[in-house]
């Protein structure tokens, strides 16, 4: 049987898609499993013990800036031709749609896979390119879990989801020399607290003065990690000052594969629903805890035991908004920091 996997993207939802990958892997282990995955994502997956090939779509020509030049839409269109005959000549048994929408969707069409399986209740009219449904439940269901989602197409083969499981692949030596370098250690027991405060939704965030007071506190008895991409450097003066010397900056300084082994290395990571603390759940951090807005906790939460989820459960949640649409942002403007430090002062062990 070989199976194709279409889950082009975003971080975290690519990574919440592994423990479906697992799960077929592993109660199957001669299936050929493959995956089609955007490059920003393809990290994730590079030497994946359960992939038998991996294929990438390059999609940086559609987001160059200043626009798209007639030469990176050329170079586009060869990626596109490339990727879909080198998949048409796998003549996969089964595609499966993990992500709902017109691009995965159409892409499980193309690899012309005589058995193509996803949901029935997606966006953008992607089940129109699906022949076999499973679960019929509303996409942004904030009741039901993002990873239990994906396991359903496992399920459907005949997986055995007991078997499912968050596994990534081995960091590399550059990786784990650079991860090095950044901490300044070679020791790489659990041993950090790493904050990843910012995701690309507004609506996700909690304060900066609440992140503020946070490492005020923590920073005194634990060895503290910020951790973001290079996109949010500018933010890093709103958030650390002279009070914060002893907290070691990392953002924009890691790859996604750093990045990874850097979260190897934490006992704790806190943070919103955002790329970054999935994958540090997904490297096996003992503790993660989630502060959730606009997105269900039930739904996006940590998968695994000794996590935790805080949320205020207000009406207005979770409203799966990019900008609060009250225009209040109450559901973290009244989440309080000591709440946050009662519920991982359990966790903790003073450095």
């Amino acid at each position: 049987m070989k199976i194709l996997i279409v889950r082009l993207s975003s971080i975290g939802d690519v990574v919440q898609g592994i423990p479906c990958l697992v799960a077929l892997k592993r109660t199957f282990p001669d299936w050929k499993i493959s995956w089609l995955v955007e490059e920003t994502s393809f990290p994730l997956l590079d030497g994946h013990p359960c992939l038998d090939r991996l294929f990438v779509l390059n999609r940086k020509w559609r987001t160059s800036n200043p626009p798209p030049s007639a030469t990176s839409w050329l170079e586009g269109f060869r990626n596109f031709k490339e990727v879909l005959g080198a998949i048409r000549k796998e003549r996969f048994d089964v595609a499966i749609d993990l992500q709902g929408l017109f691009k995965s969707g159409l892409w499980t069409w193309l690899s012309h896979a005589p058995r193509r399986i996803g949901h029935n209740r997606t966006r953008e009219f992607a089940h129109i390119f699906l022949n076999d449904f499973v679960g019929d439940r509303p996409m942004f269901d904030p009741a039901f879990s993002l990873v239990d989602r994906y396991l359903e197409p496992a399920k459907a083969l005949g997986a055995d989801l007991s078997r499912a499981e968050y596994v990534l692949p081995n960091s590399t030596k550059e990786a784990i020399d650079r991860a090095d370098l950044l901490l300044g250690s070679k020791d790489r027991s659990a041993q950090w607290i790493g904050l990843c405060p910012w995701s690309a939704w507004p609506s996700k965030n909690w304060p900066v003065t609440s992140w503020r007071e946070l490492i005020q506190v923590l920073v005194a008895r634990h060895r503290l990690l910020l951790l973001g991409s290079s996109a949010e450097v500018p933010l890093i003066p709103s958030l650390l000052d002279a009070d914060h010397l002893h907290v070691l900056d990392l953002v924009g300084k890691t790859s996604l594969a750093v990045l990874a082994e850097i979260f190897r290395r934490c006992k704790i990571v806190i943070g919103p629903d955002t790329g970054p603390v999935h994958l540090a759940n997904a490297t096996g951090v003992p503790h993660i805890l989630m502060l959730f807005g606009s997105t269900s906790w039930k739904r996006s939460g940590p998968w695994g035991k000794d996590h935790a989820t805080l949320s205020l459960d207000l009406e207005c949640q979770p409203c799966f908004s990019r900008v609060c649409p009250l225009e209040h942002h109450h559901c973290l403007n009244h989440l309080e920091t000591d709440t946050v430090l009662k519920r991982i002062s359990p966790w903790m062990e003073p450095l």
